[in-house]
């Protein structure tokens, strides 16, 4: 799916440090990675997005930068209850 029509998809950003670092865009049971430099780096299902907040697995941006995202500052994600808003409605 195209950023454009991506655009147009609820979406969370996941990861900020001035500036979007990691946006996922809900479509039905699919939620589509997008990183800083606008591109899919993956698209997850509802118990993947899930491992992935909690830390139980890692995704790779499009230049090599590995996310691991519990380790990320606080600061730099949403609270859990906006997470979880977005992944379950």
């Amino acid at each position: 799916m195209k950023i454009k029509e991506l655009k147009k998809l609820p979406s969370l950003i996941l990861l900020n440090s001035e500036g979007d670092i990691l946006t996922a865009y809900k479509n039905v049971d699919e939620f589509y990675m997008v990183d800083e430099h606008k591109k899919t780096i993956d698209v997850l299902v509802e118990s993947e997005i899930v491992d992935f907040v909690n830390g139980y697995s890692k995704l790779t941006n499009s230049e090599g930068e590995v996310f691991d995202y519990p380790t990320y500052s606080e600061g730099m994600r949403p609270s859990i209850e906006k997470i979880e808003k977005f992944i379950y409605g």
